[in-house]
């Protein structure tokens, strides 16, 4: 009797700890739960910043226009006054032996770096001392185009000195400047002296 009666406490008692179990392994769930999702919509930890700067809009440009010595300009004589084309009285030969470019993008505006190099000497009358070189710089249409779309003439300053009375020079023009569009693809850089009109 003492058996069954034990039986039927245990048949009501043992539904309740199912319960009370179940309800504590619940529990426990969520609170799980509840950590895990709280430790993914923690707040972010602030990145630091930096103020923008011109150079963040600055871009390398993805076209940049070949240089070229313009055809006649590559080389020029300076001769004694009143004594042009008379190869005797030659001052200075001068020249430009090479040239390089670099470009970059800022919006529609295309900058291109111009590096120019060369060589003077001097000639039969020449001697020691400085001189001027006019150099011109003209960015032009290959095709289609009416005019130069940009056109600066430059001072190139040259000292020659014994015993060799030659030097070499170079420079270089970084504000080379023109207005683009995405299809302007067709654009060169002419280099050369420019000794002004003839008398």
């Amino acid at each position: 009797m003492l058996v069954a009666l034990g039986r039927r406490r245990l048949r009501r008692v043992l539904p309740i700890v199912v319960l009370a179990l179940g309800a504590g392994a619940c529990t426990a769930a969520n609170e799980k739960a509840i950590s895990s999702s709280s430790s993914v919509v923690a707040a972010p930890t602030p990145q630091s910043t930096k103020d923008m700067t011109a150079a963040d809009f600055t871009k390398k440009a993805d076209y940049c226009p070949p240089v070229q010595i313009r055809s006649g300009t590559g080389s020029m004589t300076i001769y004694e006054r009143g004594h042009e084309n008379e190869p005797n009285s030659v001052r200075y030969l001068a020249s430009v032996t090479q040239t390089a470019r670099q470009c970059t993008l800022v919006g529609d505006t295309l900058t291109i770096k111009v590096g120019v190099a060369g060589r003077v000497v001097a000639g039969p009358k020449g001697s020691a001392g400085n001189i001027t070189l006019p150099l011109r710089i003209a960015v032009v249409k290959q095709l289609g185009g009416t005019g130069p779309l940009y056109s600066q003439l430059f001072k190139i300053p040259v000292s020659l000195a014994a015993p060799t009375f030659g030097a070499n020079y170079n420079q270089v023009y970084d504000q080379v400047t023109v207005t683009v569009g995405p299809n302007d693809r067709n654009l060169i850089v002419f280099v050369g002296f420019d000794e002004g009109p003839k008398a």
